[in-house]
């Protein structure tokens, strides 16, 4: 399965990395304005995360749409190893960062963080795409709000009926 598959069958990965680059550029700025000394260690640190943070996106909307394939023993099995997976992955690059110091590895659990900042943030992206013509929105409502409004009295008028005549 090619990238441009994953992106095609899944309708929250754009964003969810969307947010994951918007999380960087806002923890960029404090990182700019405050940290004068070593800015390119800490923002190095800070983009090593968020690129964790992406690929990390992308292999579980790729795991998710293999382990659906499966039965559900399959399918369980299948989620813990990926899962396993990509925290080691995780784990391993913020290892060499500490141990090679070539960037710093508490901006790049920062950057890292922002995979799970991304993932609540979605509904409001999905809501702003929407709002810019980007994206169509997918959740259509099912009745208008006048078919509502004839569903309630219909109601109301049932209730009536049923207790005599009396007010409800």
């Amino acid at each position: 399965m090619t990238l441009k598959q994953v992106f095609r069958m899944n309708d929250v990965l754009d964003e969810l990395l969307a947010g994951i680059l918007l999380f960087g550029f806002i923890c960029q700025i404090p990182l700019l304005l405050f940290l004068r000394d070593r800015e390119l260690y800490y923002t190095a640190g800070l983009w090593i995360g968020v690129v964790l943070a992406m690929s990390g996106g992308v292999h579980m909307a790729w795991s998710l749409d293999k382990a659906l394939d499966l039965g559900q023993d399959g399918a369980v099995k299948k989620m813990r190893t990926d899962s396993l997976i990509r925290y080691g992955v995780a784990l391993v690059c913020l290892g060499l960062l500490m141990i090679f110091d070539f960037a710093s590895p508490l901006t790049g659990i920062l950057g890292l963080m922002g995979l799970k900042v991304s993932a609540y943030l979605q509904p409001f992206l999905h809501k702003g795409f929407v709002r810019l013509g980007w994206k169509e929105d997918i959740i259509k409502p099912v009745l208008s709000p006048e078919e509502v409004d004839e569903l309630i009295r219909r109601e109301k008028e049932e209730k009536r009926k049923q207790s005599g005549g009396t007010q409800v």
